[in-house]
């Protein structure tokens, strides 16, 4: 199976859900879960990344929502701005969130 790029543009509408996913995903794993900040920020990197190579392998026309339309570096950059937004919240105010 090749490698797909996905054609999409930097105002197309998945880029707020990759951003706001990027903005829960660490702020999810320290609440849920309790873990240090740096592993929830490097997870969820990690996560984020590794969906869009799964994007450039899996079609959305094969597998539904689970698949891709191609590995786009945009979606990726949206998703670790949404990260680092959330490591900044959790830097910044993560001694007087609940749970701290």
């Amino acid at each position: 199976m090749p490698w797909r790029w996905a054609k999409d543009e930097w105002w197309s509408g998945d880029k707020l859900g990759h951003f706001l996913g990027g903005l829960a995903s660490p702020l999810l794993l320290w609440a849920v879960f309790g873990l240090w900040r740096g592993w929830c920020v490097l997870g969820s990197l990690a996560f984020w990344w590794l969906w869009e190579v799964k994007d450039a392998y899996i079609t959305y026309e094969t597998y539904g929502w689970l698949g891709g339309d191609g590995f786009s570096w945009r979606d990726g950059l949206a998703s670790t701005v949404g990260v680092w937004f959330a490591w900044m919240i959790l830097e910044l105010f993560g001694s007087c969130l609940p749970g701290a």
